[in-house]
């Protein structure tokens, strides 16, 4: 089976879930969709607390957070990347060391 890049795929209820968000007036953030899901992963999985995010830049800039980076920490990652990879990082003032796969010296 193809899946067309950028088209919304519905197996079931989403347009009344949606419309249900709207109605409620939260469709984003913490609304009651959201404690769904943070409620499924934490009951099924065992896992104290779920934390979701509106997008991978606000993942990386939680994670440099959690991990308590500090100006001069070293972070390496990708070469290849988006530059919200690294800015996650560089606005705790971590000094970014990019890399691929031959960047390693023999």
């Amino acid at each position: 089976m193809k899946i067309p890049f950028n088209k919304p795929f519905f197996i079931g209820n989403e347009t009344k879930y949606i419309s249900q968000a709207v109605k409620s007036g939260k469709i984003s953030g913490d609304g009651m969709f959201t404690k769904k899901c943070h409620d499924f992963f934490e009951k099924r999985y065992g896992f104290k607390k779920v934390l979701l995010t509106t997008s991978c830049t606000d993942a990386l800039e939680m994670a440099a957070i959690l991990i308590d980076t500090k100006v001069g920490d070293e972070i390496i990652m990708p070469s290849y990347t988006f530059v919200s990879t690294a800015n996650a990082f560089v606005l705790r003032g971590a000094k970014i060391v990019f890399s691929d796969s031959n960047s390693i010296e023999s």
